[in-house]
């Protein structure tokens, strides 16, 4: 079986990633040796700093972003009205009339979860990932999660009109299907995106599945380029 680090390798080899793979454990003790983070940022910085090579664990005192504790399940109903607000007067993310629907179709982690959480590049990953984050162009996009469809026979659903950590994390660990996302105007911003960059999401118990897929057949579906 092939360690964090070899997969890590073989996925950049095989894609040619301009980006770290990010690694996200949740609601597992950190490893001896992992730092706490220092300071509040919200989730989605929190992936640009793995994607820079740092590894370490954040506590529900670390996030700072109230749409993202509240999509992570750190934040209850309670502060629904809140969280509402600050999409519709702040943001301007959504009508008034359209913010209740947008809420109603959330789903949540639970505090158990998100507890705390665990972020690394994928090659120096000390804990058992939950979910892999790949930063990529559309066309290296498209060959992952091309080796997803060629053993299910399933499409995969991107998004976008909702935050990062919903489509992402959220919904791929709930699911347990790959999902991707072009970003939202926080999210992008915070992550660092361009304008030709994605996110996608691989549950990480369909990662070696489609790595061995990938290397098996990348050379088929790239042949007519």
């Amino acid at each position: 079986m092939l360690s964090c680090k070899e997969q890590s390798a073989l996925l950049k080899g095989l894609l040619n990633l301009k980006y770290l793979v990010v690694a996200i454990g949740l609601g597992r003790e950190p490893s001896r040796g992992l730092q706490k983070l220092v300071g509040k940022m919200a989730f989605c910085r929190m992936w640009a700093e793995a994607q820079k090579g740092k590894a370490f664990f954040v506590t529900a005192e670390n996030h700072d972003c109230l749409p993202g504790e509240f999509h992570l399940g750190l934040r209850n109903e309670a502060v629904m009205e809140r969280v509402c607000r600050f999409w519709v007067e702040e943001v301007h993310a959504y009508s008034p009339n359209a913010v209740k629907k947008y809420v109603d179709s959330l789903v949540h982690l639970t505090r158990e979860k998100v507890g705390i959480i665990c972020l690394a590049p994928l090659e120096k990953a000390a804990f058992q990932p939950d979910l892999v984050l790949v930063r990529c162009n559309p066309e290296q996009a498209m060959l992952l999660l091309w080796s997803y469809a060629y053993n299910t026979g399933e499409t995969i659903q991107g998004e976008t009109g909702t935050a990062m950590c919903q489509t992402l994390v959220v919904k791929p660990y709930l699911q347990n299907k790959p999902s991707f996302s072009i970003g939202d105007p926080g999210g992008n911003y915070g992550v660092g995106l361009s304008s030709r960059e994605l996110i996608v999401s691989v549950p990480y118990p369909l990662f070696k599945t489609m790595i061995s897929t990938l290397q098996k057949h990348i050379r088929d579906w790239k042949a007519g380029t």
